[in-house]
């Protein structure tokens, strides 16, 4: 059975991403990250409400304009963030939560590790290798910069290099270009979807 999904990492700056899983085929249709929106000038709280609104406007751009059978969504995390930037992302997901009670469109909500776990994002052998000779040279060198043979800065990989070199695996063919480290959101909502094309395939 076909079904179209959007999948949608929420902030200020969503990443998301819209395809399609038939039959075991998963398509990416289009993909992309929504402008960082900046935080409104103004009191608080009154100014998180405007800025969360401005947010959730975009999200109901996306919606409508694809109007996907299924949303697959990033589930916020306690504590994650600071106190600030976690307080808007709840607002945000408050309203979006709302217009899917609205709309009774299909939600699931996906946690970070789960759809990590379930789409592949571990480190390889050579990630590990190069995150150790990052902190040999730190500790040897006492310093917080490592560099390596030839003189060039290299810093430690993290989940998000990660989640982008496997995003980049999984969707190289659908992609003009692969996503770099500034489209790290769009990198966790394709592998969001990824993740619920998955449990489709299992089911």
């Amino acid at each position: 059975m076909v079904e179209t999904i959007l999948a949608l990492d929420v902030s200020t700056k969503t990443g998301w991403a819209f395809m399609t899983s038939n039959d075991g085929v998963l398509t990416l249709e289009a993909n992309g990250q929504i402008d960082k929106s900046k935080e409104p000038e103004g009191q608080y709280p009154g100014n998180f409400v405007s800025w969360a609104y401005d947010c959730w406007v975009e999200l109901v751009k996306l919606i409508n304009l694809y109007k996907p059978d299924v949303l697959v969504i990033e589930e916020t995390s306690a504590g994650s963030k600071a106190i600030y930037s976690q307080k808007i992302l709840e607002w945000i997901h408050f309203l979006l939560a709302q217009t899917i009670k609205e709309s009774n469109i299909k939600a699931i909500y996906l946690m970070t590790e789960q759809w990590r776990r379930e789409t592949g994002c571990l480190m390889t052998k050579e990630e590990s290798k190069h995150n150790k000779i990052v902190r040999e040279y730190k500790k040897a060198h006492k310093t917080s910069i490592a560099y390596d043979s030839n003189g060039k800065r290299i810093g430690k990989l993290t989940r998000k290099h990660i989640n982008i070199r496997r995003a980049n695996e999984v969707f190289s063919k659908f992609l003009k270009e692969p996503l770099r480290k500034k489209d790290e959101d769009t990198a966790d909502s394709l592998l969001l979807g990824y993740a619920y094309h998955l449990r489709r395939n299992r089911k």
